[in-house]
Protein backbone atom coordinates (compact mmCIF):
# COMPACT_ATOMS: atom_id res chain seq x y z
CA UNK A 1 0.00 0.00 0.00
CA UNK A 2 3.04 2.20 0.87
CA UNK A 3 4.45 1.76 -2.41
CA UNK A 4 1.63 2.05 -4.27
CA UNK A 5 0.77 5.60 -2.32
CA UNK A 6 4.35 6.56 -3.25
CA UNK A 7 3.95 5.72 -6.78
CA UNK A 8 0.06 7.94 -6.70
CA UNK A 9 2.30 11.09 -5.75
CA UNK A 10 4.71 10.25 -8.06
CA UNK A 11 2.14 10.11 -11.18
CA UNK A 12 0.91 13.55 -9.59
CA UNK A 13 3.72 15.06 -9.42
CA UNK A 14 4.91 14.21 -13.50
CA UNK A 15 1.29 15.23 -14.28
CA UNK A 16 1.65 18.49 -12.51
CA UNK A 17 4.82 18.90 -14.26
CA UNK A 18 3.23 17.98 -17.47
CA UNK A 19 0.65 20.31 -16.69
CA UNK A 20 2.90 23.33 -16.32
CA UNK A 21 4.95 22.41 -18.95
CA UNK A 22 1.59 22.51 -21.33
CA UNK A 23 0.93 26.35 -20.12
CA UNK A 24 4.18 27.20 -21.23
CA UNK A 25 3.93 25.49 -24.01
CA UNK A 26 0.37 27.06 -24.95
CA UNK A 27 1.75 30.74 -24.12
CA UNK A 28 4.37 30.37 -26.42
CA UNK A 29 2.27 29.19 -29.37
CA UNK A 30 -0.41 32.33 -28.49
CA UNK A 31 -1.61 33.96 -32.16
CA UNK A 32 0.13 37.80 -31.38
CA UNK A 33 1.48 40.17 -29.20
CA UNK A 34 1.25 43.88 -28.97
CA UNK A 35 2.85 46.15 -26.97
CA UNK A 36 1.72 49.98 -26.59
CA UNK A 37 4.71 51.84 -25.52
CA UNK A 38 3.20 55.17 -24.13
CA UNK A 39 5.92 57.88 -23.12
CA UNK A 40 3.46 59.95 -21.79
CA UNK A 41 5.47 61.98 -19.43
CA UNK A 42 4.45 65.32 -21.48
CA UNK A 43 1.75 67.52 -22.50
CA UNK A 44 -0.22 64.71 -23.12
CA UNK A 45 -0.57 62.94 -20.03
CA UNK A 46 -3.97 62.84 -19.79
CA UNK A 47 -4.52 61.56 -22.90
CA UNK A 48 -2.66 58.20 -22.17
CA UNK A 49 -4.76 57.56 -19.39
CA UNK A 50 -8.26 57.73 -21.29
CA UNK A 51 -6.12 55.51 -24.16
CA UNK A 52 -5.64 52.96 -21.39
CA UNK A 53 -9.35 52.59 -20.56
CA UNK A 54 -10.54 52.80 -24.22
CA UNK A 55 -7.91 49.86 -24.63
CA UNK A 56 -9.46 48.24 -21.44
CA UNK A 57 -12.80 48.70 -23.16
CA UNK A 58 -11.33 47.18 -26.73
CA UNK A 59 -9.86 43.90 -24.76
CA UNK A 60 -13.58 42.88 -23.35
CA UNK A 61 -14.10 41.53 -26.93
CA UNK A 62 -10.86 39.70 -27.19
CA UNK A 63 -9.63 36.38 -26.35
CA UNK A 64 -6.98 36.81 -23.85
CA UNK A 65 -5.77 33.24 -24.09
CA UNK A 66 -4.75 33.11 -27.62
CA UNK A 67 -3.54 37.11 -27.62
CA UNK A 68 -1.54 39.36 -25.40
CA UNK A 69 -2.02 43.46 -24.88
CA UNK A 70 0.94 44.49 -22.85
CA UNK A 71 1.14 48.36 -22.89
CA UNK A 72 3.88 49.97 -20.82
CA UNK A 73 2.84 53.35 -19.63
CA UNK A 74 4.89 56.36 -18.29
CA UNK A 75 2.68 59.63 -17.71
CA UNK A 76 5.59 61.31 -15.05
CA UNK A 77 5.19 58.53 -12.13
CA UNK A 78 4.75 55.26 -11.40
CA UNK A 79 5.89 53.62 -14.75
CA UNK A 80 5.23 50.15 -15.25
CA UNK A 81 4.43 47.37 -17.65
CA UNK A 82 1.05 45.65 -17.77
CA UNK A 83 -0.68 43.01 -19.57
CA UNK A 84 -4.52 43.69 -19.58
CA UNK A 85 -5.86 40.06 -19.45
CA UNK A 86 -9.88 38.68 -18.11
CA UNK A 87 -10.22 37.53 -14.36
CA UNK A 88 -12.24 34.80 -13.95
CA UNK A 89 -15.46 36.89 -13.96
CA UNK A 90 -14.29 37.90 -17.38
CA UNK A 91 -13.64 41.94 -16.25
CA UNK A 92 -10.52 43.12 -18.49
CA UNK A 93 -7.77 43.61 -15.11
CA UNK A 94 -4.31 45.15 -15.04
CA UNK A 95 -1.81 42.16 -14.67
CA UNK A 96 1.58 44.21 -13.56
CA UNK A 97 4.43 42.62 -14.93
CA UNK A 98 7.35 45.25 -13.88
CA UNK A 99 7.44 48.15 -12.39
CA UNK A 100 10.29 51.13 -12.06
CA UNK A 101 11.50 54.03 -10.61
CA UNK A 102 10.59 57.22 -12.36
CA UNK A 103 12.67 57.41 -15.77
CA UNK A 104 13.01 58.52 -19.14
CA UNK A 105 10.86 56.23 -21.42
CA UNK A 106 12.78 57.49 -24.64
CA UNK A 107 16.24 56.79 -23.23
CA UNK A 108 17.55 53.89 -25.30
CA UNK A 109 18.72 51.59 -22.36
CA UNK A 110 15.73 51.85 -20.71
CA UNK A 111 12.93 51.41 -23.71
CA UNK A 112 15.17 48.50 -24.77
CA UNK A 113 14.60 47.02 -21.28
CA UNK A 114 11.00 47.22 -21.53
CA UNK A 115 10.71 45.37 -24.92
CA UNK A 116 12.60 42.80 -24.35
CA UNK A 117 10.91 42.05 -20.99
CA UNK A 118 7.66 42.19 -23.02
CA UNK A 119 8.31 40.47 -26.38
CA UNK A 120 10.47 37.69 -24.26
CA UNK A 121 8.23 36.62 -21.57
CA UNK A 122 5.33 37.11 -24.13
CA UNK A 123 6.03 35.33 -27.26
CA UNK A 124 3.77 34.17 -30.18
CA UNK A 125 3.70 33.95 -33.62
CA UNK A 126 3.27 37.32 -34.81
CA UNK A 127 4.21 40.77 -33.23
CA UNK A 128 2.77 44.23 -33.39
CA UNK A 129 4.09 47.47 -31.67
CA UNK A 130 2.21 51.30 -30.94
CA UNK A 131 4.58 53.63 -30.18
CA UNK A 132 2.53 56.42 -28.55
CA UNK A 133 4.17 60.16 -27.83
CA UNK A 134 4.50 63.00 -29.38
CA UNK A 135 6.41 62.76 -33.07
CA UNK A 136 8.18 65.01 -35.72
CA UNK A 137 9.03 62.46 -38.56
CA UNK A 138 12.70 61.98 -39.26
CA UNK A 139 14.09 65.72 -37.78
CA UNK A 140 17.23 65.01 -35.60
CA UNK A 141 16.14 66.50 -32.04
CA UNK A 142 17.71 69.90 -31.43
CA UNK A 143 15.88 71.73 -29.49
CA UNK A 144 12.47 72.15 -27.87
CA UNK A 145 11.26 72.74 -31.75
CA UNK A 146 12.17 69.79 -33.34
CA UNK A 147 11.81 66.71 -32.03
CA UNK A 148 11.54 62.92 -33.33
CA UNK A 149 9.70 60.16 -32.09
CA UNK A 150 8.77 60.14 -28.13
CA UNK A 151 9.15 62.72 -25.53
CA UNK A 152 9.90 62.90 -21.88
CA UNK A 153 9.65 65.90 -19.98
CA UNK A 154 10.81 64.27 -16.16
CA UNK A 155 13.40 66.92 -15.01
CA UNK A 156 14.95 67.45 -18.41
CA UNK A 157 13.21 67.78 -22.03
CA UNK A 158 14.21 64.45 -23.30
CA UNK A 159 13.62 63.10 -27.08
CA UNK A 160 14.46 59.70 -28.89
CA UNK A 161 15.90 60.72 -32.35
CA UNK A 162 15.69 57.90 -35.31
CA UNK A 163 19.16 56.25 -35.33
CA UNK A 164 18.05 55.26 -31.28
CA UNK A 165 15.00 54.24 -32.48
CA UNK A 166 16.56 51.66 -34.68
CA UNK A 167 18.68 50.77 -32.16
CA UNK A 168 15.97 49.74 -29.73
CA UNK A 169 13.96 47.71 -32.88
CA UNK A 170 16.58 45.73 -33.69
CA UNK A 171 15.92 43.54 -29.90
CA UNK A 172 12.75 43.08 -31.01
CA UNK A 173 11.03 40.22 -32.91
CA UNK A 174 10.26 41.08 -36.26
CA UNK A 175 7.22 43.02 -36.23
CA UNK A 176 3.98 42.23 -38.36
CA UNK A 177 3.47 46.10 -38.08
CA UNK A 178 4.62 49.13 -36.32
CA UNK A 179 1.44 51.74 -35.67
CA UNK A 180 3.02 56.02 -34.47
CA UNK A 181 -0.22 57.09 -32.76
CA UNK A 182 2.31 60.16 -33.13
CA UNK A 183 2.02 63.51 -35.65
CA UNK A 184 4.12 63.35 -38.60
CA UNK A 185 5.50 59.73 -38.80
CA UNK A 186 4.41 58.63 -42.16
CA UNK A 187 6.94 60.19 -44.36
CA UNK A 188 9.24 57.89 -46.41
CA UNK A 189 12.02 58.78 -44.92
CA UNK A 190 10.76 57.29 -41.77
CA UNK A 191 9.68 53.95 -43.44
CA UNK A 192 12.71 53.31 -45.31
CA UNK A 193 15.08 53.53 -42.33
CA UNK A 194 12.81 51.70 -40.44
CA UNK A 195 11.77 49.11 -43.34
CA UNK A 196 13.51 46.08 -41.64
CA UNK A 197 11.81 45.95 -38.55
CA UNK A 198 8.06 45.76 -39.41
CA UNK A 199 6.34 44.33 -42.72
CA UNK A 200 3.87 47.48 -42.66
CA UNK A 201 3.98 50.98 -40.89
CA UNK A 202 0.88 52.49 -40.14
CA UNK A 203 1.31 56.23 -39.11
CA UNK A 204 -0.49 59.70 -40.33
CA UNK A 205 1.80 61.65 -42.55
CA UNK A 206 0.62 64.91 -40.63
CA UNK A 207 -0.63 66.38 -37.11
CA UNK A 208 -2.92 63.20 -35.62
CA UNK A 209 -5.95 64.52 -32.93
CA UNK A 210 -4.38 64.79 -29.03
CA UNK A 211 -6.76 61.63 -28.21
CA UNK A 212 -4.97 59.52 -30.68
CA UNK A 213 -6.30 56.10 -32.23
CA UNK A 214 -9.71 55.06 -30.36
CA UNK A 215 -8.32 52.00 -29.14
CA UNK A 216 -11.76 50.68 -28.10
CA UNK A 217 -12.12 50.00 -31.89
CA UNK A 218 -8.21 49.59 -32.72
CA UNK A 219 -7.66 46.74 -30.07
CA UNK A 220 -10.17 44.68 -31.55
CA UNK A 221 -8.77 45.00 -35.19
CA UNK A 222 -5.44 43.97 -33.62
CA UNK A 223 -6.50 40.67 -33.07
CA UNK A 224 -9.30 40.05 -35.44
CA UNK A 225 -9.11 36.38 -36.96
CA UNK A 226 -7.90 38.12 -40.11
CA UNK A 227 -5.87 41.18 -38.09
CA UNK A 228 -3.84 42.87 -41.08
CA UNK A 229 -2.17 46.52 -41.10
CA UNK A 230 -4.96 47.88 -43.00
CA UNK A 231 -7.86 46.20 -41.09
CA UNK A 232 -5.98 48.26 -37.89
CA UNK A 233 -5.89 51.14 -40.09
CA UNK A 234 -9.46 51.36 -40.98
CA UNK A 235 -9.91 51.04 -37.14
CA UNK A 236 -8.40 54.26 -36.62
CA UNK A 237 -9.60 56.04 -39.56
CA UNK A 238 -13.61 54.84 -39.62
CA UNK A 239 -13.81 56.24 -36.34
CA UNK A 240 -13.36 59.54 -36.82
CA UNK A 241 -14.90 59.56 -40.28
CA UNK A 242 -18.14 58.30 -38.78
CA UNK A 243 -21.04 60.10 -40.04
CA UNK A 244 -21.99 60.38 -36.06
CA UNK A 245 -18.49 61.38 -34.83
CA UNK A 246 -19.77 63.64 -32.08
CA UNK A 247 -21.45 60.79 -30.91
CA UNK A 248 -18.94 58.70 -30.89
CA UNK A 249 -16.83 61.12 -28.97
CA UNK A 250 -19.24 61.71 -26.20
CA UNK A 251 -19.67 57.84 -25.97
CA UNK A 252 -16.08 57.85 -24.94
CA UNK A 253 -15.64 60.47 -23.12
CA UNK A 254 -14.07 63.04 -25.35
CA UNK A 255 -14.92 66.75 -24.86
CA UNK A 256 -17.52 67.81 -27.30
CA UNK A 257 -16.42 70.55 -29.54
CA UNK A 258 -12.65 70.00 -29.13
CA UNK A 259 -10.80 71.36 -32.42
CA UNK A 260 -8.93 67.98 -33.12
CA UNK A 261 -12.64 67.01 -34.25
CA UNK A 262 -11.82 67.95 -37.89
CA UNK A 263 -10.47 64.84 -38.84
CA UNK A 264 -7.33 62.53 -39.19
CA UNK A 265 -5.42 60.58 -41.81
CA UNK A 266 -3.57 57.40 -42.02
CA UNK A 267 -1.83 55.22 -44.40
CA UNK A 268 -0.23 51.83 -43.98
CA UNK A 269 3.05 50.96 -46.30
CA UNK A 270 4.31 47.49 -47.27
CA UNK A 271 7.71 47.81 -46.23
CA UNK A 272 8.70 45.36 -49.17
CA UNK A 273 7.64 47.63 -51.74
CA UNK A 274 10.30 50.53 -50.71
CA UNK A 275 13.14 49.43 -52.32
CA UNK A 276 11.67 49.39 -55.57
CA UNK A 277 10.02 52.61 -54.92
CA UNK A 278 13.41 53.91 -54.29
CA UNK A 279 14.77 52.69 -57.71
CA UNK A 280 11.79 53.99 -59.26
CA UNK A 281 12.25 57.63 -57.44
CA UNK A 282 16.21 56.91 -58.37
CA UNK A 283 14.92 57.42 -62.32
CA UNK A 284 12.72 60.79 -61.94
CA UNK A 285 14.30 62.54 -59.08
CA UNK A 286 17.78 63.00 -60.57
CA UNK A 287 16.49 63.51 -64.07
CA UNK A 288 14.79 66.65 -63.46
CA UNK A 289 16.19 68.00 -60.60
CA UNK A 290 19.94 68.61 -61.26
CA UNK A 291 22.38 71.37 -60.21
CA UNK A 292 21.07 72.29 -57.25
CA UNK A 293 17.53 73.12 -59.39
CA UNK A 294 15.32 75.34 -57.42
CA UNK A 295 11.68 73.45 -56.50
CA UNK A 296 8.92 74.98 -56.73
CA UNK A 297 6.35 74.09 -53.86
CA UNK A 298 3.47 75.98 -54.02
CA UNK A 299 1.31 73.44 -55.69
CA UNK A 300 2.43 70.60 -53.61
CA UNK A 301 0.29 69.51 -50.42
CA UNK A 302 2.13 70.50 -47.63
CA UNK A 303 0.98 68.78 -44.38
CA UNK A 304 3.37 70.82 -42.17
CA UNK A 305 1.12 74.07 -40.88
CA UNK A 306 4.29 75.75 -39.04
CA UNK A 307 6.23 78.26 -41.03
CA UNK A 308 9.24 75.91 -41.21
CA UNK A 309 8.09 73.35 -43.97
CA UNK A 310 9.36 69.72 -43.55
CA UNK A 311 6.59 67.76 -45.07
CA UNK A 312 5.19 67.88 -48.52
CA UNK A 313 3.32 65.09 -50.07
CA UNK A 314 5.33 62.87 -52.17
CA UNK A 315 3.37 62.02 -54.97
CA UNK A 316 2.89 65.84 -55.18
CA UNK A 317 6.16 66.33 -55.63
CA UNK A 318 6.65 63.79 -58.52
CA UNK A 319 3.65 64.91 -60.11
CA UNK A 320 5.40 68.54 -60.06
CA UNK A 321 8.37 67.41 -62.00
CA UNK A 322 6.43 67.29 -65.28
CA UNK A 323 8.12 63.83 -65.87
CA UNK A 324 7.01 61.98 -69.00
CA UNK A 325 3.72 59.87 -68.33
CA UNK A 326 5.26 56.97 -69.02
CA UNK A 327 7.64 57.62 -66.18
CA UNK A 328 5.36 59.14 -64.16
CA UNK A 329 2.81 55.75 -64.06
CA UNK A 330 5.61 53.58 -63.83
CA UNK A 331 6.35 55.65 -60.34
CA UNK A 332 2.83 55.80 -59.41
CA UNK A 333 2.72 51.95 -59.68
CA UNK A 334 5.89 51.32 -57.45
CA UNK A 335 3.92 54.01 -54.94
CA UNK A 336 0.88 52.01 -54.62
CA UNK A 337 2.53 48.84 -53.92
CA UNK A 338 4.31 50.29 -51.45
CA UNK A 339 1.62 52.70 -49.89
CA UNK A 340 -1.31 49.95 -49.76
CA UNK A 341 -3.86 51.87 -47.80
CA UNK A 342 -4.53 55.57 -47.21
CA UNK A 343 -7.57 57.82 -46.08
CA UNK A 344 -7.70 60.84 -45.05
CA UNK A 345 -10.97 62.86 -44.02
CA UNK A 346 -11.48 66.42 -46.15
CA UNK A 347 -9.74 68.78 -43.53
CA UNK A 348 -7.48 67.63 -40.43
CA UNK A 349 -6.20 69.69 -37.34
CA UNK A 350 -3.38 71.65 -36.85
CA UNK A 351 -2.30 72.96 -33.41
CA UNK A 352 -0.53 75.57 -35.59
CA UNK A 353 -2.96 76.38 -38.28
CA UNK A 354 -6.20 75.61 -37.27
CA UNK A 355 -8.57 73.24 -39.97
CA UNK A 356 -6.62 72.92 -43.38
CA UNK A 357 -7.86 71.22 -46.51
CA UNK A 358 -6.39 67.74 -47.14
CA UNK A 359 -6.96 68.40 -51.35
CA UNK A 360 -3.93 66.98 -53.11
CA UNK A 361 -2.76 64.58 -50.65
CA UNK A 362 -1.33 60.87 -50.86
CA UNK A 363 -0.60 59.82 -47.51
CA UNK A 364 3.53 59.83 -47.30
CA UNK A 365 5.29 62.71 -46.49
CA UNK A 366 8.66 63.91 -47.91
CA UNK A 367 11.26 66.65 -47.29
CA UNK A 368 12.17 69.06 -50.44
CA UNK A 369 15.56 70.56 -50.47
CA UNK A 370 15.51 74.70 -49.73
CA UNK A 371 18.21 76.94 -49.74
CA UNK A 372 17.26 78.62 -46.96
CA UNK A 373 18.42 75.34 -44.49
CA UNK A 374 21.32 74.66 -45.73
CA UNK A 375 23.05 75.68 -42.53
CA UNK A 376 21.36 72.66 -40.15
CA UNK A 377 18.73 70.86 -42.17
CA UNK A 378 20.34 69.55 -45.21
CA UNK A 379 23.46 68.57 -44.15
CA UNK A 380 21.77 66.56 -41.41
CA UNK A 381 19.42 65.05 -44.10
CA UNK A 382 22.15 63.86 -46.43
CA UNK A 383 24.57 62.90 -43.91
CA UNK A 384 22.02 60.13 -41.63
CA UNK A 385 18.98 59.87 -43.82
CA UNK A 386 19.54 56.93 -46.00
CA UNK A 387 16.53 57.69 -48.79
CA UNK A 388 18.54 60.71 -49.88
CA UNK A 389 20.85 57.99 -51.53
CA UNK A 390 18.44 55.43 -52.20
CA UNK A 391 16.18 57.99 -54.00
CA UNK A 392 18.89 59.69 -55.92
CA UNK A 393 18.92 63.02 -54.23
CA UNK A 394 22.53 62.43 -53.87
CA UNK A 395 22.87 63.23 -57.78
CA UNK A 396 20.79 66.45 -57.99
CA UNK A 397 23.50 68.84 -56.62
CA UNK A 398 21.68 69.12 -53.06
Amino acid sequence: MKKIKILSLFVCLVMLAIACHNDDDERGLQLRTVLVYIAGDNSLRSFATEDLAEMTEGMQSVDDNSYNLLVYIDTGSGPKLIRLKKDKKKNVVQQVIATYESRNSVDVSNMKEVVNTAFSEYPAQSYGLVLWSHGEGWLEYQNPKTRWWGQDTGGKDYRMNLSDLNDVLRNTPHLNFLLFDACFMQSVEVAYELKAHADYIIGSPTEIPAPGAPYQKVVPAMFANDASAVGIAKAYFEFYADENLYTGFLSSNWRLGDPWTAGVSISVVNTSMLEQLANSSSEIIPEYIQGRRTIATSNIRCYDCRSSKYYYDFDGLIRSLNSEDSEYEAWKAAYDAAVVYWKTTPNNYSSYGGSFSMDGSAGLSTYIFRESYEKEINPFYRQSVQWYSAAGWDDTGW
